[in-house]
Order: structure tokens, then sequence, then C-alpha cells
């Protein structure tokens, strides 16, 4: 045993140093390249320290007179440089007849002598082009003003404003026509389920978009730090994903990592501490009250009440907690306050041939369940850390060739207790107050000798979390490491041909992911009643034992590693001034391999994709996007297709008939359409050949053989898969779209509008109209259409106030799909019909009150419902009788309410800075969606006989309460209440509605004056307080957060945050 132990610790212990050995590997390399260049710089300040040197100041502005905050001010020639601050002062020691050179992104830059002067006012012109070129599309870049697809873009800046853990979560109601819904609060499992444009397919499993980082498919992305993230761009039509062809149709999100730009090393550290809360938390009944109610549970039931009125009066006193507890188990394991910490330190610059950007990071998030009394061998508190790093190098290896190596690492470690917070949360939730008294004395409590008779003995901390199983400790620990890599080459031919150049690409992706369970034993006790003195009197059981010792299964079986390679060939040319073409052929090849699974074959994707571009002095824009390329997950002759997409625009703001005014000073006009595709059919390859046999112990799948009685015995027997179908293929969607972009007021007013609709096929979908002579189940096959339209909106506006900068913006979207074929069988009412109704919609009985006397109970015109089983009683719900056949069945189910994911997304901003100070915030919400909370956790009381009941199901209907005229929002109360029962049926009680409003983020920050700044030799200190998620408005009558619909409930919701932070930049 001690043999044993000291493995496991030589084993922790590893870990340890290896993840020590790492942080110090990664800030030794970026402390080093500080130092190298610090001593550049300081070889540089001890060689013109010989010569005469001068301090110059000056001020840089736009045409407007706005201050530009963060300019480059750069000595030409030497690495020797600044930026300005926020009110766009800067000051700077140069050499004597120095020249300096001023730049900033979307503006001309300036070249200055600085002669004999010191100070200087500098306005900067916008540079359209050069603003524009930043945008990035699929497989390369365009000039923003020549886009003629729908695209949007996110900022670093706003992605590093929420205090969230992951990239998923920080996107909530930064762009329209995204949707981001995080369903859990659980650490290290908390990323949102995203969508673009809503839902376009039957299987709501793949519905989810492309996501490349630097160009090429990550499903990590949500690992990586924002703060290592330049832009995030959203591709929406089909004019825009057409080039991903088979994968585009979903919608595509391009994430472009930070690189260097020339100039002296910039050193920017960023640390924050945060509070985490649960956003929302059900309101659990305590042991008084759930006793009442319990009994009058039983009382409906025909059954006699389990509690006497001497219990109930201990109950209400408190005066007994062990033998009469009052458990609040929420509060007992759920940490009102976690933690969360994040650190970020980055290093960029370069020089005219090399540029260089460093960053290195590393997130906590601690806390979410209370520590038990008694030492259980492991805490049952989750821990995740993250641990980032990400170098991107350019090199201008020439003139004409650059070369780019981008490499990125992300280290994960989740200990959380066994069953994930899951099953830890559903116990807290479900468990009964007087269930058991958790600790005395500090000893865990498994048995009970003295509850009230019949009353269920369970102790949530043992039965869950670290004691998951009995009375041992479980711990799991899941530790992934992820390494992406590029290195890319770009080679101008304008030797050859001006405009001409060839490109290529090769990236290796590795995963490894280990995962180990922990498990320890440790003591559990009997509480008893001395019968003389009425005292508790603990023993320790005898199943139990001391520290047997520490044992652990490890298993390291997920791990993949992917390649990907492209090249291209580009051109550009502008004819005769007026005309400027552009074209791009590129080829990309991709494969998977999973070792650890030796029988599972790579998959791959092979392809070309190509595009030209027509613009004719910036007002008439043309573009065709193709993309050829397919999947071996197919059958031959079906694995590759063809993606075609146009699209057109009009600048009408660049027409001689259009005057220079200061009221519309942009109006573009653009329109596509095109097809592409989506291969995410279900979780099954090769669907084209025969399922493979099965060995089954099902019932229904057994032979006997024998003489019964005597010899007879049961044997299982292999079950035939599904038969493969030979026309499998990939999903295509026909997509249009429709949309301006305008420009008002002398640019300080934006808006943007689409219209979009699509028309998908070939959704694979099961057969459900299969004759009844065919005596077998046949395979999905490409049969489901649906149909998705929608508009969205984004308005803008940006001014100044003397010394007040702010700006506003609003953001709506709509989505909505409809089911136009899927096989559906025939219905004998309209309203039963799924298709027709959107994806997802809830089908169910109309809830039409209460039956509030026998009366009507006995009323022979009641129509009688098919689950009321024994009878009807008041207090039992209504329904409608929709066909008039004076039954409630199945046949009076009929749409209610909507599906569970929002058809409107919407959200407001705002943002002002008056001199140091600058505060944002963000309001986000979501309509025309419902959640359907008999599944979610509270819906009923009693589950299971002695599950949990919750202070909304006080407001029950019981006839004392009905003859009071007290409000009645929930039938009356039975124990352990199934989906089978009458008034649990699906109905438009149980489906509600889930819209809601939220203060999604909230920033103030003080950024210190530039004065005191020199004086202790910083270019940028800032302080600020932040927080996310934090006040929900929502119609869902019961407690729970509304994004934690589609978990039902049963996690940790997500987190309320409250954060502090500091900013430094050197």
């Amino acid at each position: 045993m001690k043999k044993m132990i000291q493995q496991v610790d030589n084993y922790l212990q590893r870990e340890s140093i290896k993840h020590f050995l790492l942080t110090v590997r990664i800030t030794s390399l970026l402390l080093f390249s500080i130092v190298f260049y610090s001593m550049a710089d300081k070889g540089y300040e001890d060689h013109v320290s010989q010569q005469q040197r001068k301090v110059i100041t000056g001020t840089v502005v736009d045409e407007k007179g706005i201050p530009i905050i963060g300019a480059n001010i750069i000595e030409i020639g030497t690495t020797n440089g600044t930026v300005t601050d926020v009110d766009g002062n800067f000051s700077l020691r140069v050499n004597n007849d120095a020249k300096i050179r001023v730049t900033y992104i979307g503006y001309f830059g300036q070249d200055i002598n600085t002669g004999d002067k010191t100070t200087f006012d500098i306005t900067l012109q916008e540079d359209t082009q050069a603003l524009d070129e930043v945008v990035v599309i699929g497989y390369g870049t365009q000039r923003k003003i020549t886009t003629t697809g729908a695209i949007t873009s996110v900022s670093n800046e706003d992605l590093i404003k929420a205090p969230v853990a992951g990239v998923s979560n920080a996107l909530t109601g930064l762009t329209s026509g995204l949707q981001s819904v995080q369903v859990s609060g659980e650490f290290g499992n908390d990323r949102a389920n995203i969508r673009i444009r809503g839902i376009g397919t039957l299987y709501t499993g793949g519905a989810s978009p492309l996501i490349l980082v630097d160009g090429v498919e990550r499903t990590t992305y949500n690992d990586i730090d924002p703060n290592e993230i330049e832009t995030l761009n959203v591709l929406k039509d089909a004019s825009a994903t057409a080039v991903f062809g088979v994968r585009g149709a979903n919608g595509v999100i391009l994430i472009t990592t930070r690189s260097g730009k020339e100039g002296k090393p910039k050193v920017s550290a960023t640390m924050n501490a945060a509070a985490l809360q649960p956003s929302i938390l059900p309101e659990m009944l305590r042991s008084y009250d759930y006793a009442i109610l319990r009994n009058e549970a039983e009382r409906n039931m025909g059954r006699t009440p389990t509690f006497s009125e001497e219990d109930l009066r201990i109950y209400q006193s408190g005066e007994d907690p062990i033998f009469h507890p009052d458990k609040n188990w929420i509060k007992e394991l759920i940490r009102p306050l976690s933690f969360q910490q994040s650190y970020n330190m980055n290093l960029s610059g370069g020089s005219e041939s090399m540029r260089y950007f460093a960053s290195l990071g590393y997130f906590n998030q601690f806390g979410g369940y209370n520590k038990p009394e008694q030492d259980f061998g492991f805490s049952p508190e989750h821990n995740y850390d993250r641990y980032n790093l990400r170098m991107n190098f350019d090199f201008d290896v020439t003139k004409d060739l650059l070369l780019s190596v981008k490499l990125g690492n992300q280290v994960t470690e989740n200990i959380f207790p066994t069953g994930g917070a899951w099953a830890a949360f559903d116990k807290a939730t479900s468990t009964a107050p007087m269930s058991s008294p958790g600790f005395v004395d500090g000893k865990v409590i498994t048995e009970v000798s003295g509850f009230p008779q019949g009353v269920l003995e369970f102790n949530p901390w043992v039965e869950t979390g670290p004691t998951s199983g009995g009375s041992y400790g479980l711990q799991e620990k899941n530790y992934s490491n992820t390494i992406n890599t590029n290195i890319s080459l770009r080679y101008k031919l304008d030797k050859f041909l001006k405009g001409l150049s060839v490109r290529a690409m090769g990236a290796y992706d590795s995963y490894y992911n280990k995962y180990s369970r922990r498990q320890r034993y440790f003591d559990t006790y009997t509480v008893v009643k001395d019968p003389e003195t009425g005292r508790p009197v603990i023993f320790r059981n005898d199943e139990s034992g001391p520290y047997y010792g520490l044992s652990e299964n490890i298993s390291d079986a997920n791990k993949w590693r992917k390649m990907y390679g492209e090249a291209a060939i580009e051109y550009e040319a502008a004819i005769a001034k007026d005309h400027k073409v552009a074209g791009l052929l590129l080829g990309t090849m991709q494969k998977a391999y999973y070792p650890s699974m030796q029988y599972k074959l790579p998959t791959a994707y092979l392809g070309l994709v190509g595009r030209v571009t027509y613009d004719y002095k910036s007002r008439y824009l043309a573009e065709i996007n193709a993309g050829y390329n397919g999947s071996e997950n197919f059958p031959e002759g079906k694995r590759f297709g063809f993606f075609p997409a146009f699209s057109l625009g009009w600048i009408v703001t660049e027409e001689s008939f259009v005057p220079e005014n200061k009221v519309l000073t942009f109006l573009k006009l653009r329109g596509s359409y095109g097809e592409v595709g989506n291969d995410k059919i279900g979780g099954n390859r090769y669907l084209y050949l025969q399922g493979p046999y099965t060995l089954t112990n099902d019932g229904n799948a057994r032979t006997t053989f024998g003489i019964p009685g005597v010899n007879q015995a049961t044997y299982s027997q292999y079950k035939e898969g599904l038969p493969g179908n030979p026309n499998v293929t990939w999903e295509r969607a026909r997509k249009w779209n429709a949309g301006f972009d305008m420009k008002l007021l002398n640019d300080k007013m934006s808006i943007t509008v689409d219209y979009f609709e699509e028309k998908r096929d070939n959704i694979l979908w099961n057969l459900s109209t299969i004759p009844e002579l065919v005596a077998i189940q046949l395979s999905p096959a490409n049969i489901g259409k649906v149909d998705n339209y929608g508009y969205e909106l984004e308005v803008g506006y940006r001014d100044k106030i003397e010394a007040v900068n702010y700006w506003v913006k609003g953001l709506y979207s709509f989505a909505r799909n409809t089911i136009v074929f899927q096989d559906e069988p025939n219905r004998r009412y309209e309203w039963m019909r799924r298709t027709g109704q959107s994806v997802g919609q809830h089908f169910g009985l109309v809830f039409d009150g209460f039956y509030n006397t026998q009366e009507e109970i006995d009323d022979p015109e009641r129509p009688i419902s098919q689950w009321e089983g024994a009878g009807l009683k008041p207090g039992d719900m209504k329904y409608r009788d929709l066909n008039g056949d004076k039954r409630i069945t199945e046949e009076d189910m009929r749409p209610i309410g909507y599906n569970d994911f929002p058809e409107i997304n919407y959200s407001g901003s705002f943002g002002l800075s008056y001199k140091g100070f600058d505060l944002t915030a963000l309001v986000q919400g979501a309509a025309n969606v419902s959640v359907y909370f008999a599944k979610h956790a509270g819906a009923y009381p009693f589950d299971s006989d002695w599950g949990a009941a919750y202070t909304w199901q006080l407001e029950r209907w019981e006839q004392g309460r009905y003859e009071r005229g007290e409000k009645i929002s929930y039938p009356r109360v039975e124990l352990s209440p199934t989906l089978g029962l009458h008034n649990y049926q699906k109905s438009s009680f149980w489906v509600q509605d889930a819209s809601y409003v939220r203060l999604k983020n909230v920033e103030i920050g003080y950024r210190l004056p530039s004065s005191f700044l020199k004086r202790i030799k910083l270019q940028t200190l800032r302080f600020y307080l932040s927080g996310n998620n934090l006040i929900t408005w929502t119609g869902i009558r019961y407690s729970m957060d509304p994004d934690a619909r589609e978990s039902y409930g049963r996690v940790m919701p997500p987190m309320r945050v409250f954060n502090a932070g500091v900013n430094i930049q050197f």
C-alpha cells in the first residue's frame, strides 16, 4: 500500500514539475526577449548619447480634431519610439537632426523632419484603403469598402472587455447574426453554443459554424487567450463562405491572432482578479414547509401523512438539528463565492525585416463547491487551470519573400468532483432538507436512527461529488495539451508580372488528453438517539475504516494530430486606373489522425478554391467565389461537390449625381447568391457501408434453448447493423442575401442592414413512412428540407462633446426556419404536423386552468384524459379538447411557444471617455424562445418520492387556498410525479417563455495621466472594474438562468462575475 501511495505521489510531483518547467521556459523566453531588445535600445542610447539630443513633444489628431490614441512615433533608422496617450500627446527624446515617422492604422503616415522644432501639432488623414485591408475573408483579405458579402468583425478591444473564460462567451451581443448561448457555468466546461443566422437543418447537432484560427480549422479555439486575438470575423452569406464548400453552410468564423509591428519593443501586462457567484439558484423549501407540503401530497394520494404535529413543531423551532435536520443543500454544497484570476504578458515590436509578437497567459477558476467538515482525502472544490503560449513571427527574407511562423499552445487541467459538476449540482438541488444532518461533530453521517418513520436517509455529501459511490472519496482530473503550428511563405513575382504572387502554408496540430480518477476511502458514521437521554450517540460504520490508501486510474486514449496544407497563386492588377481585378486559385488538403484508435481511419478533406473580383472606380463591384471540395466520408462519385457564389455591389455615393454632403457620406448596396454545403450529418462515419454487427444482451434480441425447468438457457446474439445507403451525401444550401451599408452625418453614424433567405435540402433524416411489409429499419436518407429567413440591423453613432468622446451601438437579429419536408407520417389533424413548423418546435396540450370542484370533474360533458388513471381530483389541470371528441389525447397536442433557440437576439451598448476615465456597458437579450420546464431541476416536488421541493410550489392548488382566493400557479401536489401522469403531460403550462434582457457587461476604468507615467517610465497604466452577467430580467416563472435551458437547469448556471484589473504597458 505504501508503494502505491508513493507511486501516485511521485506522479503528482512529476505533473507539478512539468507545469513549473513549462512556465519557467516560457517566462524565460519572454524575459530574454525583453532584455535583448532593451540591450539593443541601450546600445543605441549609448551611441547617440555621444551626440546632442533633444526632447520633442506634440499632439496627434484626426481630421476632426479628435485625439488619436496609440499612434506610433518612430525615429527613422532606429528602434527609438513611443505612442500617443489617451489625449493624443507624446514625448520622445531624439537626435538633433532626427526625422520621425508618425503612423496609425487606417491613416496615411507622415515623415517629419524635426529640424530646430521641439513641438509638433500633427493631423493624420484617413486612408480608407488601409483601413479596409484589415478585413479578413476566406483565404485572403479585402478592402472593407469593396466587400460585397455579409461580413462583420469583432475587435480585440471588444473581446477582452468580458471577464470570461473563453472566446465563445465573450462574443455575446457583439455582432449581428451571431447567437452565443452559454448553457453552463461549470468551470472548464462553460463553452457557449454558437449559431450564425439561426438553424437551417433538421439535425441541430450539425448547425454549428466552421471556426478557423489563422486559416486552419481548430475545434479548441475556445481555449485561446482573448489577448492573443487581433480580429474575429463572422462570414454569413454564400458569397463569403462558398470557398469553404462542403463545410460553409452554417457560416464561418475566422480568428486571426496578433502580429508584431515595426517599432520599439512594447511590453503589455494585464492582471485580473474576480469573484464569481451563480447567476441564479433555485429557492428550496426548508424542512417545516417541506413537511407540510409532503403531508398534503400524501393526503391527496390517500396515504397517512409522514410527519406528526410534534415533528412539524420541532422542524419549525429548529431545536433538533440531528434527528429533525433542516438543511439547505444548495448552501451546504455550493459556494456563494468562487474565484477567478487571469494574467497575460505580451511582447511585440520589430524592425523593417522582422516583426514579432509573443504572449504568455494563465487563467484559473477555483471554488464552485464548499469544503466538507470531514477530511475525505480530496476536496470537492473545483479547480480549472489554463496556460497559453503564443509566438508569431514575420520575416522579410527579401523584399519579395515573406516568411511567417505562428505557434500556439494551450494546456488545461480541470480537477472536479466525480460525475462532474452536473452530479454535485443535481444532488444539491434535488435532495430533501431533512434527509440527513450532514456532519455531526465533524463526522459525515450516512445513517440515522431516530428520524420520523419513513423519512429517506440520504446524505449528498456521501452520495455525490468527492464521495460518489459510497464511503470513498472520488476526484477526477482532465488534462489536455494542444499545439497549433503554422508556417507560411508568400513570394511576390512582380519582376515577372506586376501583381502576381504565390503563397503556401503548412500547419500541424496535435492534441493530447489524459483522464485520471482518484479515490480514497474514509470513515462514515451512524448516529442513534439514546433512548434514556434522547441525546445523539455516534458510531463508526463497520464497512468503513481509516484511510485504506490512495488509488488512481489513468486513461490517455483521447489524442489526435492533424495536418493541413494549402498553396495558392494570386493576381491583382489595375487596368487603365479605373478597372481593378483580382484572382485567386488555391488548393487545400487536410487530414486528421487518431493514433489511439488503431481501427479508425483518418478523416480527410481535399479541395480547390477560386475567386475573381472586379472593381470599377470603387463604384461598381462584382465577385465570383467557388469551392470544389469533398470528404472521404461519402461514397465514390458523391465525395466532391461544386459550390459557386456570386455577388454585386454598388457604391451609390461615388456617383456624380450624389453631391458631396455631410448628411449621406457613404452608401453601398450589395447582394449575393450562392450554394454551400454541410457535411455535419451525424456522428457515424461511412454511412454508405453496411453497419457493423453488434453483440447484444437486449431482451428482444436474445435466444433461448433447452427444456424449461430442465436445461433451458438464454444466449446473447449478434444483431445486424443498418444497411448502408450508397447515395448518402452532404446537405446543400442555396442562399440569398441583400443589404446595404450607410454612413451619415459626416461619418458619425453608421447603419448596416441585411435580409437573407436560405433553402436547404439533402438533409440526412430517418425514413418514417416505410410500408408495413418492409420488416427492416432502413438507413437515413438525404430527404429533409428546411427553409430559413431573417434580417439583421446594426446602428452605431460616435461623436465628441468638448473633452468627452462617446459612442452608442445597437444590434438586432431575427432568424426563423421552417421544416419543408421530413417524411412525416400522415396526421389526422393539421395542428399535429411538424412539417411547416420550426425545427425543435414544442408541441403539447393547451393548458386551460384547473378543476376547482368535484362537480366540474363529474360533468358528463367533460373531456376524459387518457392519462387520468383512477380519476381526476380538484386541483388537477384542464386541457383544451381541440378536436371536440370529448377525449384528451395526443391528437390534442399542437404547437406551443417556440423552440429552445431564440429567433430574436438584440443588444445595446455604449461607451464614453473623459480625460483618463472611461465607461462601457452592454445590454443583451433574446426573444421568441421557449423552455420545456418539466425536464428541468425543480419542476416537480418530491421527485422519486423524496426529492426536493421549491418555494414556487407553495402556490399550488389546495382547497383552502382556492377558497381564500389566493394565487394558484401550480397543480395539487403528489409524490413521485412522472411524465405519464395527467398533470405532467407536456403542455403550455410547462413550456414557458424564456425571453430575457440582461445587463451583460459593464466596465469602468481610469488611465493615469501621461505626465505622471513619464516619471515612472511607463507608457500606460490603467485600472478598471468590470462585471459580467450582472442582472437578468426574464419571463421564466421559476428560478433558472434562461441560457441554461439547454442543460435542463441541472448544471451550475452561468456565473455572475465581479472583476478588478490592471493593464501596464512599457
